[in-house]
């Protein structure tokens, strides 16, 4: 967990000048992402080399947390992934499968991103789902389901088809351990529309986990595998039917939550 003490927060639309979680934490790196055209939802060429321009500027290391906004900039799970140059596991937590055909070409976007992880980078191994909407699971192509394993409440899904040998009385944690019996490292995903929107409410549909859950998913993880990065989106988003000040209050304590597992 040491090497995860490192904390950047990109600034796409404003949300973090109104929490504080990270304000105790010595030498967080603040972007202002603000000022980069075509990054919203979908990411153009310009867009994402004006993003790996920051990062490379701000010495963003890998190995940290990354808070990226709300779920319209998961995109940038891609990104930091393409730095990693070891054989290593992705694990990313959602209610999406974000594994679609780009709608504009080859576009990078926050549906897409999985996707692109799967075609582009040779050094991931195994790709595992958290939370998926089964649904939503099952209109990915069978050839692209394939390379997907998810993990549900009750479930494992390989190739689209439940596991019936599972032995670890439904901890979502186990289950995804028991998917890494290697000693790979491995990388994190958060997309907080995962969760029960009577927990915290996201700018996208959300799914049934609570926090407690993730959380213990995300404490497990740290515990037994070599973590290479974290990276957190889904804050509230103005656009969002809700109150904001009550969700902003709710993410915030999230965030933080998050941050005191890596003992910070």
């Amino acid at each position: 967990m040491k090497n995860l003490k490192d904390v950047t927060l990109f600034n796409f639309t404003g949300v973090y000048e109104s929490e504080d979680f990270y304000k105790d934490i010595d030498n967080p790196r603040f972007i202002e992402c603000r000022n980069i055209d075509g990054t919203d939802c979908f990411c153009d060429d310009e867009g994402e080399n004006s993003i790996r321009s920051l990062i490379v500027h701000n010495n963003v290391p890998l190995n940290g947390i990354h808070f990226i906004d709300n779920g319209n900039y998961h995109y940038m799970s891609y990104i930091f992934t393409s730095y990693i140059k070891e054989d290593f596991h992705l694990i990313y937590l959602d209610n999406h499968p974000d594994m679609k055909e780009s709608m504009f070409g080859d576009i990078l976007s926050c549906g897409s991103w999985v996707k692109k992880v799967l075609d582009n980078n040779t050094c991931v191994r195994k790709v595992i789902a958290v939370g998926v909407d089964q649904k939503l699971f099952d209109e990915i192509s069978k050839e692209d389901s394939k390379k997907v394993t998810l993990v549900s409440e009750k479930h494992i899904y390989n190739g689209t088809k439940a596991c019936s040998d599972i032995s670890c009385n439904g901890d979502m944690a186990d289950m995804i351990l028991q998917e890494l019996s290697d000693d790979l490292p491995v990388y994190i995903s958060i997309d907080k529309d995962v969760l029960n929107k009577d927990q915290l409410m996201t700018n996208w549909d959300q799914g049934i986990m609570d926090t407690d859950t993730l959380l213990h998913i995300i404490q497990k993880i740290l515990s037994s595998k070599r973590v290479l990065g974290i990276d957190v989106c889904g804050e509230v988003s103005l656009d969002t039917e809700c109150d904001y000040d009550v969700q902003i209050m709710k993410n915030n304590s999230f965030n933080r939550k998050l941050l005191e597992l890596m003992a910070f």
